[in-house]
């Protein structure tokens, strides 16, 4: 049983670390967390800079690039990958992965194995207080140069992982059979 805490508190501090050294290189995790979900709603409809982002898809983002380089902060794999899935997504190009994740090419069989497991981590997630979605800039970064300080405390633009970056990881732990994530 302490093996098995012990192993999930390493894989999530992986996850946590993967979520937080690739978010201030992406535009894709800034959000404002203080505006509302039917303005968020409005501006994606009648925006062209504002994307409507599911979390799913930002994890799924997140696993992608630790397949195509892996490194010693990447999770590990979700068990909904087989290796020819694996092999898949490291040999096809980023963008190409890209286009299936966010629906505007067909999914391959390794992007649906792959979306199952990051929509089961979101799930979980959301009931830890993710939210399920956010509006993000899908052209620059909102709060680019903005102290640390002021991208991470909750209001106005933040940086998802920093807001969320906790309860995400563990429930990518609980998704692998650890602990309850909240």
């Amino acid at each position: 049983m302490r093996i098995a805490s012990r192993a999930a508190t390493v894989v999530g501090a992986g996850v946590l670390s993967l979520v937080l050294v690739a978010g201030p290189a992406s535009a894709h995790e800034c959000f404002n967390a203080s505006r509302s979900d039917q303005a968020d709603t409005v501006i994606a409809q009648h925006s062209h800079g504002w994307f409507d982002i599911q979390t799913s898809q930002l994890l799924a983002i997140l696993v992608t690039s630790c397949t195509q380089q892996p490194g010693p902060d990447c999770p590990p794999t979700p068990p909904t990958l087989t290796s020819d899935d694996i092999a898949y997504l490291q040999s096809t190009p980023f963008d190409q992965i890209l286009g299936e994740i966010f629906g505007f090419a067909p999914r391959s069989t390794a992007v649906t194995n792959l979306m199952t497991f990051t929509d089961q981590v979101a799930t979980i997630a959301g009931g830890c207080g993710v939210p399920t979605h956010y509006l993000t800039l899908n052209n620059a970064t909102a709060a680019g140069g903005a102290p640390t300080k002021v991208v991470t405390n909750g209001k106005g633009i933040d940086h998802f992982p920093d807001v969320y970056g906790a309860q995400l990881m563990a429930a990518y732990v609980q998704a692998l059979g650890g602990p309850a994530a909240c």
